[in-house]
């Protein structure tokens, strides 16, 4: 009876504890309603907006990517208006813009490649393709000036030197086949046709020697001489053409020679605002400044003694007077067995001995009795002497 007792107790507190959980109406669980709260806040605040965002997006992008696959071009600038070519994340629609119309450049589908080029660019779209397409389509249609044009458009709106230096091979290639053609006797490119091509390019890049030197050829072959010699002297030095700009200057001083003789170009060195040339008594060669006021080409002292030791000198013939910065001065003279400069040699030259201070740059000064028995020109851009024989 007892042990059935404690039984029924023990029974009844096991029932108490366990039984079921029942929250009462109108309570919240706290920890549970947090829980709930704070990923609905998330989901609603920074969840689903921003996915419904990037997928608008990416639905545009496709569908822009879909419509230029089909040359859909008004309905792909409408949508344009909506996206921001210049923002990394729709790149993939520039890229596609950029080989659609390189595709069409290479099917020759030039009536899409217009349409396309045309559209943008009366949208305002300044992108260096779209204006290296339209000079393509000028070239193709025969239409040069348009096509440089184009061009320089394009180099201007360039990005990086790679492109620019690309552009500029396609300007030069122009003007090289524009030429060739010219040189081929192609009816259909007549030299004042090419001059003004030639021209306008020099208009826009007049540091380019190839223009110059191309100029300069079409004006030599209308017979205008001078015009070829002033085109060629404005000419910047450039070591790749030096030689070519140095034989066609020969060429045209010979022309206007009406003795015919030939003219021969001395190279000099520039140091400073001073030019220099290597000239020869003998066998032994002088470094001699250029100056067109002095009468009379004049050495050191140390190099007449030097000369003179050598047997390279004639006796002294006597003293002359010469102006100097300080008045007039009485010097030395001495007579050259051979003077000589390129293949220009002189007997019995005169030179004068004069003091040059501390100049161990130079050994002496090539004056005007030198000069003066050639027709001469300094041209200073391409560090050239030219001399014609009188």
């Amino acid at each position: 009876m007892f042990r059935s007792a404690v039984l029924l107790i023990v029974g009844i507190c096991l029932g108490w504890v366990l039984r079921p959980y029942a929250m009462p109406v109108g309570e919240v669980d706290s920890g549970r309603a947090n829980s709930h709260e704070a990923l609905t806040v998330e989901s609603e605040l920074g969840g689903q907006p921003q996915l419904k965002e990037e997928s608008k997006a990416l639905l545009e992008r496709d569908g822009v990517l879909a419509l230029i696959e089909q040359q859909e071009v008004e309905q792909v600038l409408a949508n344009l208006q909506h996206i921001d070519l210049d923002k990394q994340r729709n790149r993939s629609v520039y890229v596609a813009l950029h080989n659609n119309l390189y595709r069409l450049l290479e099917q020759q589908n030039w009536r899409q490649l217009q349409a396309w080029t045309t559209a943008m660019l009366a949208e305002g779209y300044n992108f260096s393709v779209l204006y290296l397409m339209d000079a393509k389509i000028a070239l193709h249609q025969g239409e040069l000036l348009m096509a440089l044009d184009g061009l320089f458009a394009a180099q201007h709106y360039a990005e990086g030197n790679e492109e620019v230096a690309n552009i500029q091979t396609e300007i030069e290639n122009v003007v090289v086949d524009l030429m060739n053609r010219y040189r081929e006797g192609n009816t259909r490119v007549s030299r004042q046709s090419a001059l003004d091509v030639l021209q306008y390019v020099m208009e826009k890049q007049p540091e380019n020697p190839l223009f110059g030197l191309e100029i300069s050829i079409l004006y030599a072959d209308g017979g205008d001489y001078p015009s070829a010699i002033d085109t060629i002297n404005i000419i910047p030095y450039s070591e790749k053409y030096q030689d070519t700009i140095v034989a066609l200057k020969t060429r045209y001083l010979s022309a206007m020679s009406s003795l015919q003789q030939a003219t021969v170009a001395i190279p000099l060195e520039k140091v400073g605002q001073h030019f220099y040339v290597t000239a020869f008594v003998d066998q032994r060669s002088l470094n001699l400044l250029i100056d067109t006021g002095a009468t009379t080409t004049a050495l050191g002292r140390e190099v007449i003694s030097s000369l003179y030791s050598g047997g390279f000198l004639g006796g002294d013939v006597g003293a002359v007077s010469i102006g100097t910065a300080n008045g007039i001065a009485e010097v030395n003279s001495y007579q050259a067995n051979v003077f000589s400069i390129g293949s220009f040699a002189v007997e019995d030259f005169q030179l004068l001995e004069v003091e040059l201070g501390d100049s161990g740059e130079f050994d002496g000064l090539l004056g005007m009795n030198f000069l003066s028995l050639f027709e001469f020109e300094l041209d200073q851009s391409n560090r050239q002497l030219f001399l014609t024989p009188k």
